[in-house]
């Protein structure tokens, strides 16, 4: 069954159902038949029992009742008549029924109800036979009326013909018009079929045309357009993904090619050799953070962090990121301050969630102009921890805003401040893989904050976990930990 196309099976499973529909209907047919020929006989019987105890004198003596009976029942037309004492004794027989037995007839079954039976004579007849048992004057008789099964069943042969007749003709029938309907019904998804068979890798943008959205076939139709959306959608990041990275790797190879064709033109000094070593060994360094940040975000998009949470503390991995950038913010003459409140434990890995935060204040330090502040804060929210990077620096524009997250995008188009691109996009993979989330709200010239939303571990709020403050803090650093 499962070699046979859909339209095949269909087609079987209608004209099965449709064979067993007409084989139970004929078989009632029959049956109702055969019941209505048995009562309609045993009526008539009933009549021709009661006709002939009402003519017959059943109070004289029983000569003149003999003598009566072969006068009016002895030959008849369709039935026969045969009347017994209770002891077995004849009385009266028709002519059909002179070689009959009481025992072939049943008559010691009867009692004073009429009652049907059927018997088959010593002849090879098979009658239906009605009796009952009426008191008389000479003692109870056992009067019985019967008539051949010939009628009835030549009635239920014409029936079960006609039924078998039918039967194979309103099965061909079905099968015809299954496979008809089937091949109507099947017909959108052939469409379907032959549409999605048409598309290609260049040609996604293409829907399918849904008839009507209102079936099974339409509802399919819209899920697979949708399908299709999404496919063009990672199709097209993909692509742009691709020119992206072979572009930030491009860069650098290039930088690398030209330092070493320009240091092999000719004997150079050692200075301007270790000038030119110093220069591959920065854009090999470029090259390898690149190829590091590609590899977190093939391990975020995996799913790798999920793999190893456990509770850590934020408030301890803000104080240890600031710490550690205080030099970079000092070098551009920027003051990097940290408020930290009590804020509970979360589930996470704490290597990606420290990525985290070095990207997010890495790229603060990175669009602030000289002489600016960025203000980290970390505070709880009801079942939340909150970490918030601000700084005042060029701010992002309405129409670059949406695009922040994707990978390579940067919205200094001249590239002039360097990174390929992805810090955002790391920050938001990982923290999506911790189950927070991550937003941008901006003003050019007035500056950036960056909101991380993450949720605590259970029961994880403890003041001892985010009081850790810096026991050395330079003032030259200019490094404010507030702790509440």
């Amino acid at each position: 069954m499962k070699r046979l196309s859909i339209r095949w099976r269909l087609t079987v499973w209608i004209g099965l159902t449709v064979c067993a529909v007409l084989l139970l209907t004929g078989v009632a047919m029959v049956l109702s038949a055969r019941h209505l020929l048995l009562a309609r006989a045993h009526d008539a019987l009933s009549e021709e029992l009661r006709e002939i105890s009402t003519e017959l004198d059943i109070d004289g003596d029983e000569a003149a009742f003999r003598s009566a009976a072969n006068a009016r029942f002895f030959y008849h037309n369709i039935y026969e008549f045969a009347i017994f004492a209770t002891d077995g004794r004849p009385v009266f027989r028709s002519v059909g029924l002179q070689t009959a037995t009481p025992e072939e007839l049943h008559a010691a079954d009867y009692d004073q109800q009429v009652q049907l039976r059927k018997c088959r004579l010593r002849d090879g007849r098979e009658m239906l036979v009605s009796g009952w048992i009426k008191a008389s004057s000479f003692g109870p008789l056992v009067v019985t009326a019967a008539t051949s099964t010939e009628p009835f069943d030549r009635e239920l042969l014409t029936l079960e013909s006609t039924v078998a007749m039918i039967l194979p003709i309103s099965l061909g029938c079905s099968l015809l018009c299954g496979y008809w309907l089937a091949g109507r019904v099947l017909r959108p998804v052939r469409v379907l079929a032959e549409a999605a068979r048409a598309l290609s890798i260049d040609r996604l943008d293409q829907r399918i045309v849904v008839e009507n959205a209102h079936d099974e076939i339409g509802q399919l139709t819209e899920t697979l357009n949708l399908l299709l959306s999404r496919l063009e959608t990672a199709v097209q990041e993909i692509r742009r993904f691709t020119a992206d990275a072979s572009h930030e790797i491009r860069t650098p190879l290039a930088a690398l090619r030209a330092e070493a064709d320009l240091a092999l033109l000719r004997v150079r000094t050692p200075g301007e050799y270790q000038q030119a070593l110093q220069i591959i060994v920065s854009e090999a360094e470029r090259l390898g953070r690149l190829a590091d940040q590609l590899l977190d975000l093939s391990r975020t998009d995996a799913g790798a962090v999920q793999r190893a949470l456990h509770p850590v503390s934020i408030a301890e991995i803000l104080h240890e990121t600031v710490d550690h950038l205080q030099v970079l913010a000092e070098q551009r003459n920027i003051r990097l301050t940290l408020e930290s409140g009590l804020c509970g434990a979360v589930p996470g890995d704490a290597f990606r969630l420290s990525m985290v935060c070095t990207n997010l204040i890495e790229n603060a330090i990175k669009y602030s102009h000289p002489g600016g502040q960025i203000r980290v804060s970390c505070r709880p929210d009801g079942s939340f921890t909150v970490v918030e990077v601000a700084d005042d620096g060029i701010g992002i524009s309405a129409e670059h805003l949406p695009k922040v997250f994707d990978r390579f995008f940067r919205a200094d188009s001249s590239r002039s401040t360097g990174g390929a691109g992805l810090g955002l996009s790391i920050a938001q993979s990982i923290v999506r893989a911790h189950g927070g989330e991550i937003s941008v709200t901006s003003e050019p010239g007035e500056g950036t904050v960056v909101t991380v939303r993450l949720p605590q571990a259970t029961g994880s709020v403890h003041a001892e976990h985010n009081r850790r403050q810096p026991e050395h803090v330079s003032s030259e650093r200019q490094l404010a930990a507030i702790d509440h």
